[in-house]
């Protein structure tokens, strides 16, 4: 059956509990290096979370299925749900990595520069998208989709700087391979959150 209705609350519902798992993965990945946590336990912890926002999108996108009237344009509900998703998946793909390298992700100050901008990137999001429901009446979400936008910068010159400290630090050429992938997919992370708050923007201008 089509539901018909189009003041169905359930996608903020899916986005806003999709940008909270955000803010708990990235705010967990820093709290761990500061830790010291062991390696494969932060993976598993990170994979825990990855499934619980996978879910979240499957959710999201079989009720878009099975929508006939949507609040927003069904295009823009499927792109949302994806980009918040790819969030995820990029910092999954860095703690599996520190995992199966068996490396201290406190030892490269670099890593934890970025995971600080990570953390501030997923929570202006995660302001952003929880604004989206009151589309019409929000006075801030630009303001959140431009910090956003502030952090992906502030993200693209910690990534030059860990990168040029990479390569001058004398480490071993495979040990400086390793540390590439994982800032790389941290730097990705990054730029997926950039991604959502595009997503956000053309929404408003649909909307304005």
């Amino acid at each position: 059956m089509f539901k018909l209705s189009p003041t169905n609350t359930k996608f903020y519902d899916y986005f806003d509990r999709a940008s909270d798992v955000l803010v708990r993965a990235s705010s967990h990945f820093l709290a761990a290096i500061d830790a010291s946590s062991d390696p494969k336990m932060l993976a598993e912890e990170m994979t825990t979370l990855e499934h619980q926002c996978d879910e979240i999108t499957h959710e999201a996108l079989n009720l878009l299925h099975k929508s006939f009237i949507t609040p927003l344009e069904r295009g823009d509900i499927r792109r949302l749900s994806i980009s918040l998703d790819d969030v995820l998946d990029c910092l999954d793909d860095a703690t599996r990595r520190i995992a199966l390298y068996d490396l201290n992700p406190a030892s490269l100050p670099t890593v934890r520069g970025l995971a600080q901008v990570l953390v501030k990137t997923t929570k202006a999001v995660q302001q952003a998208v929880h604004e989206i429901r009151f589309l019409r009446k929000s006075t801030s979400i630009q303001n959140h989709c431009i910090e956003v936008h502030r952090c992906e910068d502030e993200g693209d010159r910690m990534y030059q700087l860990a990168l040029a400290g990479l390569f001058a630090s004398g480490m071993e050429p495979l040990e400086v391979v390793k540390w590439k992938d994982i800032i790389e997919d941290l730097e990705d992370a990054i730029d997926a959150c950039q991604d959502v708050s595009l997503v956000i923007e053309a929404i408003i201008l649909e909307h304005s």
